[in-house]
């Protein structure tokens, strides 16, 4: 009995070494997994992503002066405290800024800077109440299309990187394009793809630090040749013999189109 006592402590005590053993591995474990949780996160901060599009608001004329940094829409700049006081910008991407909020259709002043990594100071008239981009969500220079209700792109938009059979609510409703990336679009006044259509090419370009950003406009629809409210259907690609490529291309080096 006594034998068997002194078998089963034996026992205990390597179980015991064995529970350590692994507890230990499980810890490092783990600690490896924050390891590389952590280096993941940082590789792949957005500071770090080269194409990445941003606007930084300053509001003074001072580079070196505080800013804020924009990577999404805002409709209301009062959220971030900068309502009419933006002076300069520096940015990726095209831009556009209004004058009243929610990029309203009665906004009096409307900016689109377009720069790949580049500043400007605004003009002294210009009061800015909200901003958003033009393009594509994800990459910079992904195709993307972009209709808006009003003229010279402000109010509500239909936007996409897909092919769009019908526009929705919006049908019948737009009124001013932007394209970007590098695939042309076709715009239809039919429902799925019929009726007029008219081809829209990207062919202005802004590059800067190995990264490019094509893109294209139309204020109006009768830059296009289309009357007003007449869009229904969009389609990736050139679909079309009736092309419209703008003036003639535009190639800027760190960026300087205002449109």
């Amino acid at each position: 009995m006594v034998k068997i006592k002194q078998v089963c402590s034996q026992a205990l005590v390597i179980a015991g070494r064995e529970v350590n053993k692994m507890g230990a591995y499980v810890h490092l474990f783990l600690s490896f997994l924050a390891v590389i949780s952590n280096y993941n996160a940082q590789a792949f901060a957005p500071s770090d992503i080269p194409d990445r599009r941003y606007l930084k608001a300053y509001i003074s004329d001072d580079p070196d002066g505080p800013y804020h940094e924009f990577l999404d829409y805002s409709p209301d700049l009062r959220d971030q405290g900068l309502d009419n006081s933006i002076k300069r910008v520096c940015l990726t991407g095209f831009w556009l800024l209004y004058s009243d909020y929610n990029y309203s259709e009665e906004s009096s002043e409307r900016l689109g800077p377009v720069h790949v990594n580049g500043c400007e100071a605004l003009p002294p008239s210009l009061s800015t109440s909200s901003l958003r981009y033009a393009g594509s969500p994800y990459h910079l220079d992904d195709s993307y299309y972009n209709l808006y209700e009003g003229i010279k792109y402000r109010g509500q938009e239909f936007r996409g990187n897909t092919n769009a059979d019908s526009l929705l609510e919006f049908d019948l409703r737009m009124s001013s394009v932007i394209i970007c990336g590098q695939s042309p679009w076709t715009f239809f006044t039919g429902l799925q793809f019929t009726g007029e259509a008219v081809c829209l090419y990207p062919t202005h370009i802004n590059t800067g630090n190995n990264i490019s950003l094509h893109w294209n406009f139309a204020q109006n629809m009768s830059q296009l040749g289309l009357p007003d409210n007449s869009i229904r259907s969009v389609a990736k690609g050139c679909l079309t013999d009736n092309v419209y490529r703008g003036d003639r291309p535009h190639q800027g080096g760190l960026g300087d189109a205002v449109v």
